[in-house]
């Protein structure tokens, strides 16, 4: 079963690094907010330093203390890159799941793979995970060294608690986002696989990204002060989640074979 998942999954890898360019604009997204969010942090690093902060509270002029400044904007920094990290990845995923099926019904062989001898779970669970396998890399290396840099600046240490010294956040990062872009993959994969035009998939998948990524990327973000069991306990709704996808996927991929 396993390789039979993995199989079809690396087919579809191949076919997302067959386009490169999509590849380096989904990079250069990653990387233009974890740079945005990087050089603010450093920015304000340098405020805070010793002999800008009267200057900044004469700039200031009493509408809030240097201090108060300066927590507001790390603080918001920080809760902000955290929801973007999840956000980000989970749209990426679902649009690029979300052509998947509908990729395989124009090119004509949607029909083959119905027909192969492979389980319809196999196949949606295999088209989706690797539909977002490249995304995922990219989420791994540039948000997660991203994250990791951010713990190196002084005035990110009052909020441990949304960066990688806190437990809960490597859970987040490593099971929860993966496993509800699996979640939200799947659920634009039946988009897809119902789609019979790219106009109609995208419209359709635009709605599951929009209402899904805000969804999930508050959750994943606001679950992080309640510690690693809390993490795990989001995680578990989406495992869930997919395998109920999954399953109602597969019954609506069987029915493809008598359009």
């Amino acid at each position: 079963m396993i390789h039979r998942i993995l199989h079809i999954a690396r087919r579809e890898w191949l076919e997302q690094l067959r386009q490169p360019m999509m590849l380096a604009i989904v990079g250069a997204l990653y990387g233009l907010v974890a740079g945005l969010v990087l050089f603010t942090l450093a920015l304000v690093s340098v405020v805070s330093a010793e002999g800008q902060m009267a200057n900044l509270d004469a700039t200031l002029m009493g509408i809030m203390s240097a201090d108060d400044f300066v927590a507001m904007a790390t603080g918001g920094t920080i809760k902000a890159y955290n929801f973007l990290i999840y956000s980000q990845f989970l749209g990426i995923a679902a649009v690029l799941a979300g052509h998947s099926v509908l990729h395989d019904r124009q090119c004509g062989t949607l029909t083959f793979l119905l027909l192969a001898p492979v389980r319809r779970t196999e196949l949606l669970t295999g088209k989706v995970l690797g539909a977002i396998g490249p995304s995922c890399a990219l989420y791994l290396l540039i948000s997660g060294g991203a994250s990791l840099l951010m713990c190196t600046f002084e005035v990110a240490q009052p909020y441990a608690t949304h960066l990688p010294n806190n437990p809960a956040w490597w859970v987040a990062f490593l099971t929860g986002g993966p496993t509800w872009a699996l979640f939200i993959g799947s659920i634009c994969t039946i988009v897809s696989s119902l789609s019979h035009d790219v106009r109609t998939a995208q419209q359709g998948v635009w709605f599951v990204v929009f209402f899904g990524t805000m969804f999930c990327g508050a959750l994943l973000t606001y679950a992080l002060e309640y510690g690693v069991i809390a993490q795990f306990g989001v995680t578990l709704v989406a495992v869930i989640g997919s395998a109920i996808t999954q399953m109602i996927g597969a019954n609506l991929m069987q029915r493809d074979l008598s359009r």
